[in-house]
């Protein structure tokens, strides 16, 4: 397959973008958690009032605090408790995407860039949005146990569902995600012309 110059050129930026964007990514992460951190406190301590007490930021994590202490290794109300039980969340495991997908989009030659970087990142800081409200309830459903999952007259997602759920969010969205969004909004960049034209001609030759 002859080689493209556009591909060349997309490379040598990919990579020469990655490590500024992974420092700034780095730097950043305690501010790009704050919205998603706002969004899931909500969500969680009006559908689980019982269970969650609040969400706090922790640096670049989260802290989920509960409305349960612990006493030998079990959760049990707060009056037997001298402490309130929280469980700490790693969000950077989920928001990676973002500047990977920072350093797919300016890399690549394009007519315009910003509103297209701006629709691109909302996609993404929705899903990380989700990521981490699945990635609560799994921590609420293995570290409660029935206690989480036996509320009575709430909802609860099965538990199959949300291990499904949180492996998806941690394992194929903040990988796939990006490329994926990168690839829409790249489908007319002359990168990924000379990439089909190159591999049109390889399917005629065969």
């Amino acid at each position: 397959m002859p080689e493209h110059p556009h591909m060349r050129q997309f490379l040598v930026l990919v990579f020469a973008l990655l490590i500024p964007c992974f420092l700034v990514w780095t730097m950043l992460s305690n501010a790009l958690a704050m919205p998603a951190l706002g969004i899931v406190d909500f969500v969680l301590t009006h559908w689980f009032p019982d269970v969650v007490h609040a969400l706090y930021a922790q640096g670049a994590n989260v802290l989920l605090m509960t409305e349960f202490g612990e006493a030998n290794g079990q959760p049990v109300p707060l009056a037997g408790s001298e402490y309130r039980l929280g469980f700490e969340l790693n969000t950077r495991i989920l928001s990676y995407s973002l500047p990977f997908y920072t350093a797919l989009h300016f890399a690549t030659q394009r007519k315009e860039y910003f509103s297209a970087y701006l629709s691109g990142l909302l996609v993404l800081y929705s899903l990380f949005t989700i990521g981490l409200l699945f990635v609560a309830l799994k921590t609420l459903m293995v570290s409660l146990g029935s206690t989480f999952q036996e509320q009575s007259g709430v909802f609860v997602p099965n538990s199959n569902v949300i291990g499904l759920l949180y492996q998806f969010s941690v394992l194929i969205v903040p990988t796939l995600a990006p490329a994926a969004v990168w690839l829409w909004q790249s489908r007319d960049a002359p990168l990924l012309r000379a990439a089909l034209s190159g591999y049109a001609g390889i399917a005629k030759q065969d």
